[in-house]
C-alpha cells in the first residue's frame, strides 16, 4: 500500500488581553485574515474548567463499549466538537472561508491525500481541550464522515513551533523498535499489558516484506532503558504504563504543571519520570522519529505533557494519550496502528485507521490518542526489502524473566562497547 502527501492548513491559535484569535498561516487556497474567536473560547475560568471536567468524564464513563448510533457519553463529546468546529472553521469569516476552499482544492487533486489540520494552539487553557473531537455537522448531509479525525482527508494534528525534515524516513538496516512496560503496582493500579504487548508483537510477525526489529527493555527501570539506548540506533520508542501531570509553584509563585511517566524502581516501587527527563533519554538521537506513550494524561496539553515535551527535545512526531484509554482499545489501538505504518502509510493516515480501529468497539476512545508533530510534511518509514539489511542475530529481549534478559542485554553492550 501507498499513501498520498497531504497538504497543510497551518492554523494558530493565541490570546490577545482576554480575547482569542485565529488565523490560518498557510494552506492550499492561501493566508487568511486575523479573526476574532467567540465560544468556547469566552469562557470563565470556571466555566472552562467544568467543561473540561464534563468532558473527561464523559469519555472515562463511555470507555470500552459500542452502544450503537450514539451514547449518552459521545453524545457530549459530539455536541463539544460541533461547537467548536463551528467557532473555529465555519463560522469565523475567512478563516472558515480559507478551510472550505482547501478542501474542495485537496478533493480534486487526486495525488492529494487530504489536508493536515496543523493546530498550533498558544494558550494553555485551550491547548488542554480535546480538539480531536471536532465535528462537522454538514457530514451527515453530503455523506461523510462528520467526526474531522476519523476521516483520511483531513487528520489533525498539534503543531509544536520547532520544525524539522519529515517525509519519508529510509532506514539503513531494519526499522528498530524499542518497546518498555512499567508496571510497578503499589498506589498505581496494575495494568494488564500483555494484550498491548501481543497486538505489537503480532503486527510485526505478520509482516513478511518488511525486515523490522522489536526489542522489548528488559524491565520498566530508567536504567535499562539508558542501556537499551545504548544499543541503538532506534527509530520508534513504545511506551506502556501510568502517566500525569504535577501542579508546583515556580520562583515567582505561578502554579505551572509538568508532566510525567511512572516507571519502576527496582525495588518494587514506582519512580516518577519527568517529561524532561525522559526527553534526555532521547536527546541526541537523530535517528529515533516516532515516539507513541500509551500512559494517561501524556497527552493533555501543548507545553506541559510528555508527547509534546519529547517533539520539543527533538523527536520528529509523538502520540500520546490526553486521557486513561482501556487495555482493550490500547491493544486494538496499537495493533492496527504498526500494521498500517509497516504497510507504507504515513504516521497521520495510519493513526487515522488505527482510530477507525478503535471506533468498532468503542464509540469515545478513538479521540484519545493525540498527535505532536514537529515536521512540515508527513512522516513515513520506507520498509522495502531493497533498502534494508539483516537483522543483528541477537535474541530479541523480552519483558519476562528480568534478569536472564538483563544479562543478555549487558552481555551484548560488553561486546559491543569493550
Amino acid at each position: 500500500m501507498t499513501d498520498a502527501r497531504y497538504l497543510d492548513f497551518d492554523l494558530e491559535i493565541w490570546r490577545e488581553g482576554d480575547q482569542y484569535k485565529a488565523e490560518v498561516r498557510q494552506s492550499p487556497a492561501g493566508p487568511s485574515e486575523r479573526v476574532l474567536l467567540k465560544w468556547p473560547f469566552d469562557y470563565s475560568d470556571t466555566e472552562r474548567e467544568n467543561l473540561l471536567l464534563r468532558l473527561e468524564n464523559a469519555v472515562l464513563k463511555g470507555r470500552g463499549r459500542r452502544s450503537g448510533p450514539a451514547s449518552t457519553e459521545e453524545k457530549v463529546l459530539r455536541e463539544f466538537g460541533a461547537e467548536v468546529f463551528r467557532a473555529v472553521l465555519k463560522e469565523s469569516e475567512s478563516v472558515g472561508e480559507k478551510f472550505r476552499s482547501s478542501l474542495d482544492l485537496v478533493a480534486r487533486d487526486s495525488d492529494v491525500a487530504g489536508l493536515r489540520v496543523k493546530l498550533k494552539v498558544d494558550p494553555p487553557e485551550l491547548a488542554a481541550l480535546p480538539w480531536e473531537y471536532m465535528f462537522d455537522e454538514s457530514g451527515r448531509k453530503d455523506g461523510s464522515v462528520p467526526y474531522l479525525c476519523l476521516r483520511n482527508r483531513s487528520p489533525i494534528l498539534r503543531f509544536i513551533g520547532k520544525k524539522d525534515a519529515g517525509g519519508k524516513v529510509r532506514t539503513n538496516g531494519p526499522l528498530r523498535i524499542l518497546a518498555m512496560v512499567a508496571n510497578p503496582g503499589g498506589e498505581w493500579a496494575r495494568l494488564d499489558t500483555e494484550a498491548e504487548r501481543r497486538s505489537i508483537d503480532d503486527a510485526w510477525k505478520a509482516i513478511s516484506n518488511a525486515a523490522i526489529e522489536l526489542r522489548w527493555v528488559p524491565s520498566g527501570k530508567l536504567d535499562d532503558l539508558q542501556e537499551m539506548m545504548l544499543l541503538g540506533p532506534w527509530h520508534i520508542f513504545h511506551f506502556i504504563g501510568h502517566g500525569g501531570t504535577d501542579l508546583y509553584a515556580d520562583t515567582d509563585g505561578q502554579m505551572v504543571s509538568e508532566g510525567f511517566v511512572v516507571m519502576e524502581d527496582g525495588a518494587g516501587g514506582a519512580a516518577k519520570v519527568p517529561a524532561a527527563d525522559l526527553a534526555l533519554m532521547f536527546e541526541g538521537e537523530r535517528h529515533l522519529r516516532l515516539a507513541v506513550l500509551n500512559c494517561c494524561e501524556s497527552g493533555r496539553g501543548t507545553f506541559s505533557s510528555a508527547g509534546a515535551e519529547l517533539v520539543r527535545s527533538g523527536v520528529s512526531a509523538a502520540i500520546a494519550m490526553q486521557y486513561a484509554i482501556t487495555n482493550g482499545a490500547a491493544a486494538r489501538f496499537a495493533g492496527m496502528f504498526y500494521k498500517s505504518l509497516a504497510a507504507g502509510l504515513s504516521v497521520e493516515r495510519a493513526l487515522t485507521e488505527a482510530r477507525r480501529h478503535v471506533r468498532t468497539q468503542s464509540d469515545v476512545e478513538w479521540g484519545i490518542p493525540v498527535l505532536f508533530a514537529r515536521s512540515d510534511s508527513s512522516l513515513a518509514f520506507d520498509l522495502s526489502p531493497a533498502t534494508a539489511s539483516p537483522a543483528p542475530a541477537a535474541p530479541a529481549v523480552k519483558p519476562t524473566n528480568a534478569s536472564i534478559d538483563r544479562a543478555r542485554a549487558q552481555e551484548e553492550l560488553r561486546r559491543l562497547f569493550g
